[in-house]
């Protein structure tokens, strides 16, 4: 698979590399020393580097069928834009370092719920166009659907909701710490 290096594509490789290293210590700082906040930190820098990969890649000469469809299959079934998922993410990172002993419960997978439909749909686009039919169906062939208008739009929608439900959290930390805890300005974030 061809990859063009030009300065865009080039620059965003840095940055794809650099956040994939940077991931790969985290996880393997949090099982080493069992901290759950920074498995959600690590899982955030993928998702973070999975969002420019169709850039970096489109920059890369990946979007042109002619030369590489294969390369462009890949960009349209493989679902890199997880903007439903970053949200509840950053929000479970930011509860695992306020409240640590906070164990994550079962309820609150249904965070998760619009990126798992997504997934599902994106799963069941690629089986029916590729395995079953063998040509564009249910997806048009000519747009990627991380960028539709609709998929961006409910990804904006949702870091919005995160980021109020956020700053929620933590406006309630900060009142706890306060009241627990003397010296709460030396150990608050």
């Amino acid at each position: 698979m061809p990859f063009v290096f030009n300065r865009y594509s080039g620059l965003l490789l840095i940055f794809f590399v650099h956040g994939l290293v940077y991931a790969l210590l985290l996880l393997h700082r949090s099982i080493k020393h069992d901290q759950v906040s920074d498995r959600w930190l690590a899982l955030f820098l993928l998702l973070c580097i999975l969002f420019i990969c169709p850039w970096m890649l489109g920059f890369a000469g990946w979007y042109d069928g002619i030369n590489c469809l294969p390369c462009r299959n890949i960009m349209f079934y493989m679902p890199m834009q997880q903007s439903l998922l970053i949200g509840p993410v950053i929000y479970f990172y930011l509860k695992a370092l306020c409240y640590p002993s906070v164990p994550f419960r079962k309820k609150e997978a249904l965070h998760f719920l619009p990126a798992a439909l997504y997934l599902g749909w994106s799963a069941t686009v690629f089986v029916t166009d590729r395995l079953l039919l063998g040509e564009y169906y249910l997806m048009n062939g000519v747009t990627d659907p991380d960028l539709d208008d609709w998929y961006v739009t409910a990804g904006l929608v949702s870091l919005l909701v995160y980021l109020v439900i956020c700053f929620r959290l933590y406006t309630k930390y900060r009142q706890f710490i306060v009241e627990q805890i003397s010296f709460a300005d030396a150990v608050t974030f």
